[in-house]
């Protein structure tokens, strides 16, 4: 006896209608917050509950297993009256000049590889190389190379451009410049492999019509490609400049130890240098604080401009339907 047209409508009721009973329950009531609460507990224990120690002992002349006496906000205000501290502040700022070349080379390489290029995965793959290999690593070798006896300096003495051999990382004007390029070297694979993966999103459509009506390269890449993947340009910048504030240590590190001077030292390395070498452990948690403070602000920052962003293209999607 076969099933007539209207039970089998009312069995695919009775099955949607037990979907979303489900799902629901799993998206929004107890049973999400069960999942979820592992996850929670383990980030408040691995990062938020350090970074509230830190900012308590801040408030202390902490002296580790002795007795640490309160002080309040006295090592803020020696931080903040201390010209190294500052000096390393402008470092860091110095470092952020160097944010559209680390966001504009590599979105270039990565436009000029959508077309179709010979081997262009072969390209992606070389360019990512250095993102693979440990930063103390590369910075060991360039230390070398770039050793006032080193590799660059005999070859450019080798050609007959022996008057721009230089002294490059012990150089204070010198120093800073050398490590955005290095830097901007060992990221560009990984910014190219965003960018590449943002512009196979794009239709290509787009870009014909733009050659139909005699756009260039240039008009293409400004007035298609960079609009098309501004949130992906947003969240990269927002990437590098968080690196800025927390992954340079490796580098200054291994190619300076932030000389000459404090020339070449960024906030990371400063509280390794008051904390490890120096004992200031209360200073230190106050720089710690401090750095802990810029990198929220700058990621909230990015948050409300890719959130703008994501306004912005839905009144353009609304105002073209």
């Amino acid at each position: 006896m076969t099933a007539t047209a209207a039970e089998r409508t009312a069995a695919k009721d009775r099955r949607a209608r037990r979907r979303p009973r489900f799902e629901g329950g799993l998206a929004g009531g107890p049973a999400a917050l069960l999942l979820l609460l592992p996850v929670a507990l383990l980030e408040i224990a691995i990062l938020f509950a350090p970074l509230l120690y830190i900012a308590f002992r801040s408030l202390y002349d902490w002296q580790p297993g002795g007795d640490s006496e309160f002080i309040g906000f006295d090592n803020y205000v020696a931080l903040f009256t201390d010209p190294a501290f500052w000096q390393v502040v402008g470092n860091q700022f110095f470092y952020l000049l160097g944010l559209p070349l680390w966001v504009i080379a590599p979105l270039v390489v990565a436009f000029m590889l959508r077309e179709k290029v010979a081997g262009a995965g072969f390209f992606r793959s070389v360019y990512f190389l250095p993102a693979v290999m440990s930063p103390a690593v590369v910075a060991l070798v360039f230390r070398a190379l770039l050793s006032g006896d080193g590799p660059v300096n005999a070859l450019l003495r080798a050609v007959g451009l022996g008057s721009l051999a230089h002294p490059w990382l012990s150089d204070e004007a010198a120093v800073k410049p050398v490590i955005v390029i290095l830097v901007l070297w060992a990221g560009f694979g990984t910014g190219v492999l965003i960018f590449s993966a943002a512009l196979s999103a794009v239709p290509k459509h787009l870009f014909e019509a733009a050659r139909l009506d005699g756009v260039g390269f240039w008009g293409e890449f400004w007035h298609i490609a960079v609009p098309s993947i501004r949130s992906a340009v947003v969240l990269w910048m927002i990437f590098q400049v968080i690196s800025i504030f927390l992954f340079m240590f490796s580098w200054v590190y291994v190619l300076t130890r932030g000389g000459p001077g404090l020339s070449s030292a960024t906030m990371d390395f400063a509280i390794y240098q008051e904390f490890m070498r120096f004992g200031f452990f209360g200073t230190a948690a106050a720089q710690s604080v401090v750095l802990m403070l810029f990198i929220v602000f700058i990621a909230a920052l990015g948050g409300v401009i890719v959130k703008l962003l994501g306004r912005d293209r839905s009144r353009g999607k609304r105002a073209a339907a």
